[in-house]
């Protein structure tokens, strides 16, 4: 149930793939005319033709060809096309459905699937500049206080050194985006893909796109670790407050309590991670719920290796 929900565009992410201004223009340059050729609407808005049919797919639940392959818009394309003329935006709830399925599939997917937690980071500098920093000031405080540090989705005990943990911690940002980016990469199909578009401009229609949405990506990742200090918070309230939560340290309770908590906060993180690499890959949500799958089941083997090599 959760695979096909994913696969079914949300409200959320079908604005975001209206937030590009080319896709606008075509969607109101086929309202305006009605119906139009391919030669026509490329001309009228001096674009490329690869950039044309590059945005026409992205916008196949909006835009539809009759029998003379002149395109035309869907009935979502014209309640786009509507929202646009009369607000000069388009918002999820133009595109709401409005009997309760639709409306129940939304919620399901806003839990599960939260693009709506990255639109305003991406596209409101404010928001930008200010939830990535908290967001990575309370973990690596977290951190410290509990003499943890992150490998991908897990944690493992050091030396109570604020550089290293810090630099752990930035490291570890570091390893979630190459890994979330390659895997993006690779399950897009943009390297095996055959199409007029070059090999570079196939991989920049997933990542690498610009430097500024690069960083942006980035920051988010500070916020989509956030279920993820469930972890350390739980310890750092048992230490604070002397709560008893957590058993002494190398027994079997022990063992129990802290796998148990370590993985409710992974599964925690999961949503937020998929939802990320939808919205900063440009994925669908099936692919990138895949995506996250990996990297937490990459994180859960190379911390086994990681404790095996400890010990032996």
């Amino acid at each position: 149930m959760l695979v096909a929900a994913l696969r079914e565009p949300s409200e959320d992410e079908l604005v975001w793939l209206l937030r590009y201004k080319t896709r606008r223009r075509i969607i109101l340059a086929i309202g305006d005319a009605g119906k139009i050729s391919a030669t026509a609407l490329r001309d009228s808005l001096k674009i490329s033709t690869g950039s044309l049919y590059y945005n026409l797919r992205q916008l196949r639940r909006f835009v539809t060809q009759d029998g003379d392959k002149n395109y035309m818009l869907t009935e979502e394309g014209l309640k786009v096309y509507k929202a646009l003329k009369e607000k000069g935006t388009i918002t999820a709830a133009d595109l709401m459905e409005s009997n309760q399925r639709g409306r129940a599939i939304s919620i399901f997917k806003s839990l599960f699937f939260p693009l709506w937690l990255y639109t305003p980071l991406y596209e409101q500098k404010t928001v930008f500049m200010i939830l990535p920093a908290l967001s990575a000031i309370l973990s690596i405080a977290l951190l410290i206080y509990t003499r943890q540090a992150p490998l991908i989705l897990h944690f493992y005990s050091v030396e109570p050194n604020v550089f290293r943990i810090t630099g752990q911690y930035l490291l570890n940002i570091g390893i979630l985006y190459i890994l979330s980016t390659i895997l993006s990469i690779i399950f897009s199909g943009a390297l095996f893909r055959r199409s007029e578009e070059g090999f570079a401009a196939r991989i920049r229609g997933v990542a690498w796109q610009s430097a500024w949405d690069e960083l942006k990506f980035v920051g988010a990742l500070a916020v989509a670790q956030l279920p993820l200090m469930l972890y350390p918070a739980v310890l750092a309230m048992n230490k604070l407050f002397s709560l008893g939560i957590i058993p002494v340290e190398k027994t079997a309770q022990y063992h129990v309590i802290t796998g148990t908590l370590s993985t409710v906060s992974q599964v925690l993180t999961i949503p937020l991670l998929t939802g990320l690499i939808a919205y900063g890959r440009r994925l669908d949500g099936a692919t990138a719920a895949l995506t996250a799958l990996i990297i937490f089941f990459a994180s859960q083997l190379i911390f086994q290796a990681v404790v095996f090599t400890s010990i032996m």
